[in-house]
């Protein structure tokens, strides 16, 4: 195994070529000129994807789909080659983050791996702390720091198993939504009793926000979509959605994102 995988501090983030406090400063820019309404009806992206990346909320790069369609919503040539050097996929960035690629050593796809494996630890981090606040006791049933679904057995808590689906970043909406409808019917076909609660977890805020507009009507269950922050190492939001269970009943393992904050010493 590469040195560098077994020691991540040791690395440098290929998506270090994203200057967020640079793409903050254009957007502002940008909405001197129109609205925030109108930057969401013509860019597509919703309000609140654009208010968090206003607010500084989302630490992670944005897709370059994001981007591409920030750009359209620009008339100034200069104002659009800044950003897409901000945001790194300007072909000088696109250079600098090969480079950085190539000299730490791993593959393109080494920095998602990175971030599942930040999510896992997150996940336990938050278990443990449930169980030494709340006296909640968990097994993991199946699942593993590689894999990409857990469920979780719980004792003495106010739900009986937890089943949670982590989502690399998806490109588009159509596949956005083969991915939810593929989790909602494995977990369908795991046939468990009780009280349960589905989470489909991403590190993305485009995905995030896609994943809330489709509630699972037809789940006898609790249901809701978690954001991890990979930059923070925390849950950062999770909402909860609409099932054949009332609304109020939605609420098993009640603020677990704040039980996934970083430990500060």
């Amino acid at each position: 195994m590469n040195e560098f995988i077994s020691n991540s501090g040791t690395l440098i983030n290929p998506d270090s070529v994203y200057d967020q406090e640079r793409f903050i400063n254009i957007l502002q820019i940008i909405l001197q000129k129109k609205t925030q309404k109108e930057l969401s009806e013509q860019t597509g992206l919703n309000n609140a994807t654009i208010s968090r990346m206003l607010n500084g909320a989302r630490s992670g790069r944005p897709y370059k789909s994001t981007i591409d369609k920030i750009a359209k919503a620009i008339d100034d040539p200069e104002l659009i080659q800044e950003l897409y050097d901000a945001t790194g996929y300007s072909s000088k960035k696109i250079r600098e983050r090969k480079k950085i690629i190539a000299d730490n050593g791993f593959s393109l796809d080494l920095s998602t791996v990175q971030v599942h494996e930040k999510f896992f630890s997150t996940l336990m981090r938050g278990l443990s702390m449930m169980t030494s606040l709340h006296k909640v006791e968990w097994t993991i049933k199946s699942g593993t720091p590689r894999s990409y679904d857990y469920l979780i057995e719980l004792k003495e808590g106010n739900i009986d198993y937890w089943y949670i689906r982590y989502v690399d970043r998806i490109i588009s909406d159509e596949e956005r939504k083969k991915a939810l409808t593929a989790i909602y019917g494995e977990f369908a076909k795991l046939k468990l009793g009780g009280k349960i609660k589905v989470s489909c977890a991403t590190p993305s805020y485009e995905d995030y926000d896609y994943f809330v507009t489709i509630p699972p009507y037809q789940l006898n269950t609790n249901a809701s979509i978690i954001h991890f922050d990979s930059e923070l190492e925390r849950f950062a939001d999770e909402t909860f959605l609409e099932t054949a269970l009332p609304l109020k009943e939605n609420i098993p393992v009640k603020d677990f994102c704040n039980l996934t904050e970083p430990l500060i010493l």
